[in-house]
């Protein structure tokens, strides 16, 4: 069974931001960076590829999964019949901005 997906409104921001850095940098980069994430949410929609806690916010239920090739994870809430995006985060910059962002 496939879930629902939403993915926060500042998420949406994020993966835009961030496959136009990639873009900007190196044609094509940002595109492939977009290709990873559509594949990786389609995955864990599926139920294929699963996801793993988020060190410190375990309570909370947040899981990640860690993307190939880019220092980012795909930060969510995965709910009985839904799955909430609620970052694309990088690896080391600001660790942990969107703990306050509860899945809408």
């Amino acid at each position: 069974m496939t879930k629902s997906l939403r993915i926060h409104r500042l998420a949406e921001d994020e993966l835009a931001d961030v496959a136009s850095w990639y873009e900007a940098r190196q044609t094509g980069l940002g595109i492939a960076f977009v290709d990873l994430v559509d594949k990786a949410i389609a995955a864990i929609q599926s139920g294929v590829l699963h996801t793993s806690p988020v060190p410190g916010v375990q309570a909370k239920g947040a899981r990640r999964i860690l993307l190939r090739r880019y220092p980012y994870s795909i930060v969510l809430f995965e709910r009985k019949d839904e799955i909430v995006i609620v970052a694309f985060a990088h690896h080391s910059r600001r660790p942990g901005y969107w703990r306050l962002r509860e899945p809408e």
